[in-house]
């Protein structure tokens, strides 16, 4: 691990219930500074806020108490670069724990790696929202968003709906055929659409019928008990789908939906290169793999290439992996990073003493809780 100015990293035992591995970072980080401490979030913190006073680069082994290290930067002002690594999950409460120093002080020198910010794309939301559903459920939802949010409610094959005594939301009919979009920019296609009639008494009555109705909003909230509108349907940003029987899903997906005001980044997962795309020429289609493989339909057919739509990404990665062509390349980070990261990773492992490492390669959705019940 070599920077223009020292790194400090700081290592806890956790209150002693791992080893300290602090000799062992010593061996692997030469470069570093290295502090060993028992309880840095709590007896010790003084040693983490004078060193934050000085500015530069730091490391804390810790990610637990990592909120409470951000406020203590943000209270004093700093402005350095400041990570947090796992040992605890990943090394000192497992079985060889003892044997375990030169992994830490490589996942230590891995993590200080400096990686560049990816490019961001901005999600747009106003607050207008579709609620789709079949029942009273849906209106109850749209009732405890309409004070803060433009919401319209579309009832699909609608059971006994009781008629508002005061229309503060507009409420109509109609299935939805066609769904398209994301967070801030759906448009629906709508069969079977029609207006309440205003004299419904004891239910909603609903007049003439057509199809082809465009529906357009910022976030849909599907109670509709029907197959979802997307493909990884959990994954399409502003798509709240629930079920209408369970209120703590729906109460859940007002929460959420309430959050979803404002501008939103999200990072472009994949940078493309039509040039080297072999999809299609002169109209004989050549290459599909991406479009095959991406879960959320991101990706489309644009004549001789394709087109990754950077809103529906959830950057899954498939397409980088099958691309035989390297016109789509993951950026998130990007492949020199990750060499770089794993090139320090079993350089740092050597130093420290390890021998024969084995590295796994997990997400951090899925990965990282599997680690800390392995833990």
């Amino acid at each position: 691990m070599s920077l223009d100015k020292p790194r400090t990293v700081f290592i806890c035992s956790c209150e002693r219930s791992m080893p300290g591995f602090g000799d062992s970072v010593r061996r692997g980080c030469k470069d570093a500074q290295v502090q060993s401490g028992d309880q840095l979030c709590g007896a010790e913190i003084d040693r983490i806020r004078n060193r934050l006073s000085e500015g530069g680069a730091i490391t804390i082994a810790c990610t637990q108490q990592a909120p409470l290290f951000r406020e203590v930067a943000e209270e004093i002002g700093f402005a350095g670069d400041l990570d947090f690594m796992n040992i605890r999950e990943a090394a000192g409460w497992s079985a060889e724990a003892a044997s375990a120093g030169p992994k830490a002080a490589a996942l230590v020198a891995m993590v200080a790696e400096p990686t560049s910010p990816p490019a961001l794309v901005t999600l747009r939301s106003n607050g207008v929202v579709l609620v789709y559903g079949r029942d009273q459920a849906a209106m109850e939802v749209a009732c405890q968003l309409a004070g803060d949010l433009d919401v319209t409610v579309l009832l699909t094959r609608p059971e006994e709906v009781t008629p508002n005594r005061v229309w503060d939301f507009p409420v109509v009919r109609g299935r939805i055929r066609n769904a398209q979009g994301h967070l801030g920019a759906f448009e629906l296609i709508v069969d079977d659409f029609a207006l309440p009639v205003p004299s419904s008494r004891d239910r909603l009555r609903f007049g003439a019928a057509r199809d082809g109705a465009i529906s357009k909003a910022d976030i849909v909230i599907d109670l509709s008990g029907g197959v979802p509108l997307f493909p990884a349907h959990d994954l399409r940003a502003g798509y709240l789908k629930a079920d209408s029987a369970d209120r703590a899903a729906a109460t859940a997906v007002i929460a959420k939906a309430a959050g979803l005001v404002g501008e939103f980044d999200k990072p472009r997962y994949i940078d493309f290169s039509a040039d080297l795309c072999a999809h299609s020429r002169s109209r004989i289609i050549g290459c599909t793999r991406c479009l095959d493989l991406c879960p959320t339909g991101a990706i489309a057919s644009a004549g001789d290439h394709v087109i990754v739509d950077a809103e529906i990404c959830a950057g899954c990665g498939n397409c980088a992996a099958a691309c035989p062509t390297g016109a789509a390349a993951y950026a998130v980070p990007d492949a020199q990073t990750l060499l770089r990261r794993l090139r320090s990773l079993l350089v740092t492992y050597r130093e420290a003493g390890g021998r024969d490492p084995v590295v796994l390669f997990h997400d951090g959705y899925h990965g990282e809780p599997l680690i800390d019940a392995l833990a």
